[in-house]
């Protein structure tokens, strides 16, 4: 049941992506040129919807929270990050975009971003304890950092809990609803 679950929610998920046109290339690029922010106002309104979701679903009781997992802050994910931006930009496309695009018309971008992401992570794996010794991986270790103390397992930044996320999805819907249609025209 979890599987089926997993293939219709994902299904569902590329679908979306393909008719807000985030499997576009050309539409990611603009929007990371800031030519035609659609995309952005989209990513925003979903992440503050996701999160007013969350927070108010926690607060009646029917999900919780503290099940999610929360990733390391460190040094190798800034790094990681930052050639995550390099080759988002580059390619126009990223992971949960390029396995849309495998499925339209950009078949072969998605195609190569999926390949190109792969060889990447092989690359990673590789030259892992390598890197670890470096400490690149583990250098600037802030742990796993909350915004908000929604678990007490983990430290936050704040101490306003399911509230601050609530507070924070509202923010992110209001900008997305005032972020104009460009700031940089073609």
């Amino acid at each position: 049941m979890k599987l089926l679950l997993a293939i219709l929610l994902g299904g569902f998920f590329g679908y979306a992506l393909y008719k807000v046109q985030a499997t576009n290339p050309k539409k990611l690029l603009a929007m990371l040129r800031l030519e035609d922010l659609h995309l952005a106002k989209v990513i925003l309104f979903a992440i503050g919807f996701a999160s007013v979701l969350l927070s108010i679903a926690h607060a009646i009781g029917i999900f919780d929270i503290t099940h999610l997992s929360v990733k390391t802050l460190n040094l190798g994910v800034i790094i990681g990050g930052i050639i995550f931006g390099l080759g988002f930009g580059y390619a126009g496309t990223c992971p949960g975009t390029c396995v849309g695009a495998f499925g339209t018309n950009n078949f072969k971008k998605g195609l190569s971003a999926i390949i190109g992401g792969l060889i990447g992570a092989l690359a990673f794996t590789l030259s892992y304890g390598y890197l670890d010794n470096l400490g690149l991986i583990s250098g600037f270790d802030l742990g796993k950092l909350t915004l908000f103390n929604i678990s007490p397992e983990y430290p936050s930044l704040f101490n306003i809990g399911y509230m601050g996320l609530f507070i924070t999805g509202l923010l992110f819907m209001l900008v997305a609803y005032m972020l104009p249609k460009s700031i940089l025209k073609k």
